[in-house]
């Protein structure tokens, strides 16, 4: 039986290794084992984070979108085996051989987004120059055939983004309100545009030269326009890692695509299987989240049923964490 007090204990001695900034919670079986809110949401107005602070979540966005696809297939709105083009007609530059799988997969060949250099500089110019972010990504280079490597590409979930808004004729942040969010009762839960007022929502911050500062927002979120990444709470989140053992959006045998291996690559120098939205190893699945200024991470254990949701609003390395809980949680 997991020790309630021995995780606590731990995570204190975390804490006093790693100042912490942002919140915190494990959960089995749909019990909270331990939650908490570490440093600022504000560092300048010194206002404190708390459990129902909003972060930006960044790359675990990736997971909604993966489950938006899933129930959009369910209700044979798409087809996973079918051409982007078929449904956005702007897409049909790319690869004839890419499918949805592809894109889901990081199988598809195209160039992440993030790896363009200078890419703020890049997107300030596309901006000036009045042109478009999914003309932009159509056009990056293929950098091997589609289905015949894995690697890590935000590009294909970012055109995921765009194909689903064409087929449901919504706003990505109403489709994903309404395919997703609104179903599970995420309602702290939504669209993040940095610019725009969003009460409860945390700064992000970085350290410069050993003082911490204001961080920058995502390099794409210039383009308000386009279909961007979530924010969430960890009480939110908490809920969505609920639905992952109990299925109430799709049925069993389409969210087992989500956990099943589609690819194979390596990520920060370990191999990695990858389904939809997932990172899966042996014993765990996860997908972390990195931008300036925040980092987020989901991590479970199916087997235990156990869920580890973690939501920084300063960058910093989850291991220490998890190396310190993972041993409590599978003894």
């Amino acid at each position: 039986m997991i020790s309630e007090k021995r995780l606590a204990l731990a995570l204190e001695q975390v804490e006093k290794d790693h100042p912490l900034s942002g919140a915190l919670l494990i959960a089995q079986d749909g019990n909270v084992l331990f939650e908490k809110a570490y440093g600022f949401a504000s560092r300048q107005l010194q206002v404190p984070n708390v459990l129902e602070t909003k972060f930006h979540i960044a790359s675990v966005t990736k997971m909604f979108i993966a489950m938006a696809a899933l129930v959009l297939s369910e209700q044979g709105q798409i087809s996973l085996q079918e051409k982007p083009c078929h449904y956005l007609p702007e897409l049909a530059v790319l690869d004839q051989h890419i499918t949805l799988h592809h894109l889901l997969s990081h199988t598809s060949g195209l160039q992440d987004i993030y790896d363009i250099p200078n890419l703020r500089f890049e997107m300030q110019r596309l901006k000036n120059e009045q042109g478009d972010l999914l003309s932009y990504l159509v056009k990056l280079p293929q950098l091997f055939q589609p289905g015949e490597g894995w690697r890590y590409s935000s590009t294909g979930y970012i055109l995921m983004g765009y194909l689903l808004e064409k087929v449901t004729g919504l706003s990505f942040d109403e489709l994903m309100k309404r395919h997703v969010l609104t179903p599970l009762g995420m309602t702290n839960t939504g669209l993040d545009r940095p610019r725009r007022i969003n009460l409860g929502r945390a700064y992000g911050h970085s350290v410069e030269n050993g003082e911490v500062v204001h961080a920058d927002n995502d390099r794409l979120s210039i383009f308000e326009e386009a279909p961007g990444e979530l924010y969430s709470t960890v009480q939110d989140l908490k809920t969505w890692c609920d639905a992952m053992f109990t299925c109430p959006l799709v049925s069993p045998h389409t969210l087992e695509l989500m956990f099943s291996s589609h690819g194979q690559g390596s990520m920060w120098g370990i191999s990695w299987q990858y389904g939809y939205g997932w990172f899966l190893a042996p014993g765990f699945r996860m997908h972390g989240g990195g931008t300036q200024g925040f980092c987020s991470l989901i991590r479970q254990y199916p087997e235990q049923k156990v869920s580890i949701v973690v939501l920084l609003n300063s960058y910093m390395d989850t291991y220490p964490i998890i190396s310190a809980v993972e041993p409590l949680l599978l003894n």
